[in-house]
């Protein structure tokens, strides 16, 4: 049913009408300005790797940072297929619940063709950089209404001068492949609202570009999903209230009542969902039933269980009519139902993946310290934008008034425009409400707040139109002013034409500024992301006592140092298995006396050759470390005492604050350096 109304028009994402476009560009332009950028970006991410490699090492100045997960993870998927375990690659895809697979195969597959190093699995992030610069330019032109080229290039010019941005280019994080989803899902949904009523491809493309977004990270994929929803109820709203409430008034909710309490699936997920309430309530302490103690915190398995119940119900629905009903959807509508929403379905029967992207989230994803305080983290990510995300204060306040300024234009924008808008606000309220506030919380949706910035700046340039005079008297009627409505609004005064200009011009500067006249800062910096040349890195302890082990050696690793993902993927990337590697990272009991106890007779019985002791020499209290730091640092009396392992070696790291000693089961061939030592 059309919808119209006489002041100005909604865009729909089936629009009800065909609607006045924009003019069409150059066809010399159409594809000459997306190639100048994408040759820019390519090179610059040429210059980029080739200035990592010279301070490669200096991107693992953390051990317990996340980036040593991510590629441990990309590192078992490669080397799970190059081994070929089958079994063990479904185990280990399964076990991405936290952190979805997408970042994870993508380095892993990089890893198989061009071998097990680190400097490769930083070739997607890389590639996410050079894609978010082109879909910064490809979002901005086609969301503007007139200058598309030039919001594009204001935008591309902000992408390619962040320095968090190009910080996480040379990183192995999420957020550089993230932000070039968001922003892709984001184009994906200009061409469907703006394209013809029987194009499915274009809906089809936007269900599985926002089914990759969810399988890189579930936080940028909420994001853009209510976007996409403000958008649409923003343009239909009307439309969708109207079917909303035609399907409440034509349901017998009585009858369907009824059905649903003499259904015992519904019995059984109303009983496991007061069970997951009771056991999250009561925590940590176990259960005591018939004399054993029983602990079922926290609630995964039972929350698994609840999704799987409801699952068996919607597909029961499915089956009987839940086809047909959606065969009342636009074609594109039911290409989202079928490429989005079904396959994220299935992907929650994993086990426990409903419950961690609650948790994920929710609040609950935070530290003990960490509380929800909107104020205090505005405060943090608007000097976190401005430190890390803009090469300088000056920058940073360009961007905000052009953003302004492109805020403004909601009016003038084309079909779907309003969800870069949309997602510009919704995330700069959600993420400091959320308590865990990080910087690169930032990274997926500032590149929409610099398109949003291309728009004030090509809205400030305003539009030059050439006509004739008796067109320009024909304009001045009542039908000219409802052109100017639909095609771009009022012309801006020639004022402003020189203030645009010149942010072009300083925009460019920028550019050229950080990539060729300063060298030195390509690389970027943010908090979070990208080598730290002026820290030390971590990788000295790894290659003091790796260079000790020859392969085919059984080798105990104890730390009290936060080691574990470090020492992990280093001795995965060395050997290319675990096989050899005694992984007791919750020591050998319960800790204390039962963990002293068990690493006693451990020694009685084991078959390792080698045995490392990674010492922190200094007090690491209140320091993010995992449980294996305070279970291993128990058992140095222990090892000092034993007689079964003579100490080979010790070596000392005073600007790392550790120690490393390496002790070896006396054997024929190492009688005699035991002897000398």
């Amino acid at each position: 049913m059309p919808i119209s109304l006489p002041t100005r028009p909604r865009y729909f994402l089936v629009p009800a009408r065909r609607l006045s476009e924009a003019p069409q560009t150059c066809p010399l332009g159409v594809w000459l300005f997306p190639a100048l950028v994408f040759v820019v970006a390519v090179v610059l991410a040429g210059c980029l790797y080739a200035r990592f490699l010279g301070v490669d090492r200096a991107l693992w100045y953390n051990p317990y940072h996340d980036r040593n997960a991510h590629y441990l993870y990309s590192l078992k998927l490669a080397t799970d297929v190059q081994n070929g375990r089958l079994l063990q690659l479904l185990h280990d895809l399964n076990e991405a619940r936290i952190w979805p697979p997408l970042h994870g195969l993508a380095a892993a597959l990089v890893l198989l063709i061009g071998g097990r190093d680190y400097r490769l699995a930083i070739l997607p992030s890389l590639a996410g950089w050079v894609a978010t610069v082109l879909l910064g330019f490809l979002v901005a032109r086609r969301a503007a209404s007139r200058r598309g080229n030039l919001a594009g290039l204001i935008a591309a010019a902000f992408l390619a001068a962040s320095p968090a941005h190009r910080a996480y280019a040379a990183d192995i994080m999420l957020e550089s492949l993230g932000a070039a989803l968001s922003l892709l899902v984001l184009y994906s949904y200009l061409l469907t609202v703006q394209g013809r009523v029987g194009e499915v491809a274009k809906a089809r493309c936007l269900a599985v570009t926002l089914l990759l977004l969810f399988l890189e990270k579930y936080n940028y994929w909420l994001l853009v999903v209510l976007a996409l929803l403000a958008a649409e109820g923003y343009s239909r709203g009307r439309l969708y209230g109207r079917a909303i409430r035609a399907v409440l008034s034509s349901t017998d909710w009585r009858r369907w009542t009824a059905a649903q309490l003499r259904h015992p699936l519904t019995w059984a997920a109303a009983i496991l969902l007061l069970a997951s309430v009771y056991v999250y309530q009561h925590g940590e302490r176990p259960f005591r039933l018939w004399g054993h103690s029983l602990s079922l915190y926290p609630p995964h398995n039972l929350i698994h269980l609840i999704y799987v119940l409801l699952f068996i119900r919607l597909a029961s629905w499915w089956r009987r009519q839940g086809q047909q009903w959606t065969r009342q959807f636009d074609p594109r509508l039911r290409q989202v139902v079928l490429w989005l929403i079904g396959p994220i379905a299935v992907w929650f029967l994993l086990p426990k993946h409903p419950s961690y992207f609650l948790w994920y989230l929710s609040f609950a994803d935070r530290a003990p310290h960490q509380h929800m305080d909107f104020f205090g983290g505005f405060r943090d990510y608007a000097t976190w934008a401005v430190q890390d995300y803009h090469s300088s204060l000056a920058w940073a306040w360009a961007a905000a008034l052009l953003c302004l300024c492109g805020l403004l234009t909601w009016r003038r924008l084309r079909p779907g425009g309003i969800a870069v808008l949309a997602l510009v606000l919704l995330a700069s309220v959600l993420t400091p409400l959320h308590p865990n506030h990080k910087g690169r919380m930032l990274h997926s949706w500032i590149p929409a707040v610099w398109v949003t910035a291309g728009l004030g700046a090509a809205a400030l340039w305003g539009p030059r139109e050439r006509t004739t005079a008796s067109q320009r008297t024909q304009r001045k009627n009542t039908e000219d002013r409802k052109w100017r409505i639909e095609n771009g609004g009022q012309q801006i005064r020639p004022f402003f034409y020189p203030l645009s200009s010149i942010l072009c011009l300083l925009c460019l500067l920028c550019v050229l500024w950080d990539t060729v006249i300063r060298p030195s800062t390509l690389l970027g910096h943010a908090v979070e992301g990208g080598p730290h040349p002026e820290l030390p890195s971590m990788l000295e302890v790894t290659d003091t006592y790796l260079s000790d082990i020859r392969d085919g050696e059984r080798t105990l690793l104890l730390t009290s140092l936060p080691l574990k993902p470090m020492a992990q993927w280093t001795w995965l990337e060395r050997f290319g298995h675990f096989e050899n590697l005694e992984e007791r990272w919750y020591g050998f009991g319960a800790a204390g006396a039962d963990n002293r106890r068990g690493f006693t007779d451990w020694l009685q019985t084991t078959a390792c050759n080698t045995l490392v002791f990674c010492e922190t020499t200094i007090s690491r209290e209140g320091v993010d470390s995992g449980p294996e730091c305070a279970l291993h640092a128990e058992l140095k009396d222990v090892l000092s005492g034993q007689r079964i392992f003579y100490l080979a070696e010790e070596q000392e790291l005073p600007h790392l604050a550790c120690r490393i000693q390496i002790w070896q089961r006396p054997t024929p061939g190492r009688e005699n350096v035991a002897e000398g030592r």
